[in-house]
């Protein structure tokens, strides 16, 4: 174990030959069960000061030193990301499989290496950025650490008049690994670039720039290299669904926000929240991209306040918490939580009616998601919504016990046929004074006579 410790002190060496090799030999001692792993591991109390961590010096122990040491490896390894790209990947790579444990996690909620982490993965020049979204997916895995990722901003020079993809430039992303915009000039060498119009840096949430390389990810051609990014980022789906598991951070997934990158405060009434560019893919051919959308949903339902957002259709509208006067759009999920589970069943004309527009006439070639988990988290996601009395009516006028019925006819799975069971008894019940009384008041229903025809409040 002490050879190993040894090359600890390679890993900040100016020769980049002598840093890949310590990091060639150390990597494969990261995983799991690797059985020298506890080299890279601080105690519990050794941390960032920042988190509540570290050590009162009044109270040194003997194995502080020890954890020094640890930690100035972490921190050596978050450096050596921006590395040339070999270092780079392998030094990713170590911190993916060592960022399972809170003890390592929180030495890295370091705020410049969380800028430049976040940042890297948005660019779209970024070829680790799939990594990095691994990455990003373990440390908000740890509940006490999202709200520090939460309140997380990133710069962003807008290049409005810019010919090239995209118009704006993320120049925290800077590493070895990735270039830089072509019409991006950094004010500390130069004068902004006039001919597009570049303007000084303005911070935005870091979850508005994952979401939205999270979305570019699914663009055409990116999986074979010939899209407008280098990285599908499918992980960044986890990220999402972390953070929509905290009551205190689920409000970053529900706040209408202008396109990217637009400062927030620009509202129009074309503003939309970040969950409704995630739910479109929970038919996505990736598991971990549609599992994450559809986690996403569930906890989102498991709030009360979240369920106007959630059951708002086109023309409905939710109103905000903040000021009850205002209304805006919302997600509309119950298409994208039916899709999965439908099949190529046919329905009566009088049932097929009643779905969401984009479930009906399905082609005969449609198939149900194969995933027993994902299928399941379907179920759950409508009886969630039809706790509420609003939910169940919602359910009902759209078709959603047509969609479970068929399910059930073909499920081989027993607990998800028991959840339907549960659902289809929530909503054939007669509903009574006792049951009608939990409305979902934020939700504004658009009169039936006069759809796409709502005055709506600007935000």
């Amino acid at each position: 174990m002490t050879s190993l410790t040894e090359l600890f002190q390679f890993l900040e060496s100016p020769n980049p030959t002598a840093r890949h090799l310590a990091l060639t030999n150390l990597v494969g001692h990261t995983p799991k069960n690797a059985p020298q792993r506890s080299i890279f591991i601080p105690s519990a109390l050794a941390g960032s000061s920042s988190l509540g961590g570290g050590l009162v010096p009044e109270k040194r122990k003997a194995g502080d030193d020890e954890d020094e040491v640890k930690i100035k490896a972490i921190k050596d390894l978050a450096m050596l990301c921006q590395d040339q790209a070999m270092i780079a990947h392998d030094a990713v790579s170590s911190l993916i499989n060592l960022s399972d444990n809170l003890a390592v996690a929180k030495n890295l909620m370091d705020r410049e290496f969380l800028v430049w982490l976040v940042s890297y993965t948005a660019n779209t020049t970024s070829p680790l950025s799939p990594l990095t979204s691994m990455l990003l997916s373990n440390l908000t895995s740890h509940p006490s650490l999202v709200p520090v990722f939460a309140a997380l901003t990133v710069p962003v020079v807008p290049l409005p008049g810019s010919s090239h993809y995209p118009p704006y430039f993320l120049p925290a992303a800077a590493s070895a690994s990735s270039t830089i915009h072509p019409d991006f000039r950094d004010p500390a060498y130069g004068p902004p670039n006039a001919d597009v119009g570049q303007e000084e840096a303005r911070e935005v949430q870091a979850v508005r720039a994952l979401v939205q390389a999270f979305e570019e990810g699914a663009g055409e051609g990116v999986k074979d290299g010939k899209g407008k990014r280098k990285g599908e980022c499918h992980f960044l789906a986890s990220v999402f669904a972390n953070i929509s598991m905290i009551p205190a951070t689920r409000s970053l997934l529900l706040t209408p926000q202008p396109p990217f990158p637009a400062p927030s405060s620009s509202h129009t009434d074309h503003d939309e929240p970040l969950l409704a560019k995630i739910v479109v893919f929970t038919e996505h051919p990736d598991t971990i991209r549609r599992g994450g959308a559809l986690g996403c949903i569930k906890n989102c339902a498991m709030d009360r306040g979240s369920m106007g957002w959630l059951l708002a259709s086109e023309h409905d509208r939710v109103r905000l918490p903040s000021d009850p006067s205002r209304t805006v759009r919302g997600v509309d999920v119950l298409p994208w939580v039916l899709s999965p589970i439908m099949g190529p069943e046919e329905y009566d004309m009088d049932e097929m009616d009643k779905l969401p527009a984009t479930l009906q006439f399905l082609p005969p070639t449609k198939q149900r998601e194969k995933d027993t988990v994902l299928r399941m988290m379907c179920v759950e996601i409508l009886l969630l919504l039809a706790t509420t009395f609003t939910g169940r009516e919602t359910l009902r006028q759209r078709g959603a016990y047509y969609v479970v019925r068929e399910l059930h006819k073909v499920e081989a799975d027993q607990a998800i046929k028991d959840s339907i069971e549960r659902l289809v008894g929530l909503l054939q019940r007669d509903e009574g004074g006792d049951t009608q009384g939990d409305h979902v008041d934020e939700l504004v229903k658009a009169p039936a006579d006069a759809a796409g025809e709502m005055d709506v409040v600007e935000v």
